[in-house]
């Protein structure tokens, strides 16, 4: 929690228009919220283990709102969410795919250079 006071990050700020923290606290009582004025960032921590958990604004959290709460009960490990093997799906999703594209590329230049063969064999 010092590394985050360190970069700007303080706990006392009034901008909690949804009252995200006390929804956060409801739901597991060492969550809470920091803010860097300076930046106007916000940090949701688990003060349990000391971490960052999520960090607003980013790509689908533009600003704090109850959204914020869904999101960290959705992710929550209690709940059964693995990082790791969300990660994993990702990269196995992505080996497939590029996979599938290598295999296209193949069949595409085998039937390019069968039709050229064809061209050159029979034409001359």
């Amino acid at each position: 929690m010092e590394r985050y006071e360190r970069d700007g990050f303080t706990r006392v700020f009034t901008n909690d228009l949804y009252e995200v923290e006390r929804q956060l606290q409801d739901y597991d009582e060492h969550l809470y919220v920091m803010w860097n004025p300076h930046t106007g960032e916000h940090l949701v921590v688990d003060g349990l283990v000391g971490l960052s958990v999520m960090k607003i604004p980013q790509r689908g959290f533009p600003a704090l709102t109850t959204a914020v709460v869904d999101r960290i009960r959705r992710i929550h490990t209690a709940n059964g969410f693995s990082a790791t093997a969300h990660v994993e799906a990702a990269q196995d999703r992505l080996e497939r795919e590029n996979e599938k594209r290598v295999h296209e590329m193949a069949e595409n230049f085998a039937r390019d250079t069968l039709k050229s063969a064809r061209q050159i064999a029979y034409y001359q």
